[in-house]
C-alpha cells in the first residue's frame, strides 16, 4: 500500500458530507444523531491523513474510532500544521482540548437506548466537526500550493 495525498481528498469529502448532514440533523433540532454523525465526521477527517491506497486503488485506513489516538499517531509536523490551520481557522477553538472532548462521540452516542450510552452528547461535537472540515481543507489548500 502506497500513502495517498495528504490529507486524502476523497476521505475528507465523505467526512464533509457527514457534517452537512449533521447539520441538517441540527436545524431540525435532533442533537442526538446529529452529534453521533458528526463525531463520525471527526474521525473521518483525522483519519484523511493517514488514508493508504489499496490494491483495487481506492483509499483505505485503519480500523478504529479514537480521533485524539489517531491525531497522535500524525508525525509531529502534521500535527503542528494542523494546529496553525485550526488556529487560522478560529483563534478561540483549542484543538486538542476540542478534539479529546469529542472523541468517542460517535461509538458512545450512538445506542443512546444503552445504560453506558454518552447522555451528554451536544450541538458543540457538530461545531467542532464543521470547524475540523475547514482546519482540513485549509491544509489541504496549503500543501497543494
Amino acid at each position: 500500500m502506497t500513502i495517498q495525498q495528504i490529507p486524502n481528498v476523497r476521505v475528507w469529502l465523505q467526512g464533509r458530507d457527514y457534517v452537512e448532514s449533521a447539520e441538517i440533523l441540527l436545524d431540525y433540532n435532533r442533537v442526538q444523531p446529529a452529534a453521533v454523525v458528526a463525531g463520525l465526521a471527526i474521525e473521518i477527517f483525522i483519519k484523511s491523513f493517514l488514508a493508504t491506497r489499496h490494491a483495487t486503488g481506492h483509499a483505505t485506513t485503519e480500523r478504529g474510532h479514537s480521533g485524539t489516538a489517531m491525531f497522535h499517531k500524525l508525525p509531529a509536523t502534521l500535527q503542528d500544521e494542523l494546529l496553525v490551520c485550526s488556529s487560522e481557522v478560529d483563534t478561540a477553538v483549542d484543538f486538542v482540548a476540542e478534539l479529546t472532548k469529542h472523541d468517542g462521540a460517535f461509538v458512545s452516542g450512538r445506542y443512546w437506548y444503552e445504560p453506558t450510552a454518552s447522555k451528554v452528547l451536544s450541538s458543540d461535537t457538530v461545531y467542532f466537526a464543521r470547524h475540523l472540515c475547514e482546519t482540513v481543507f485549509l491544509l489541504g489548500q496549503k500543501r497543494s500550493a
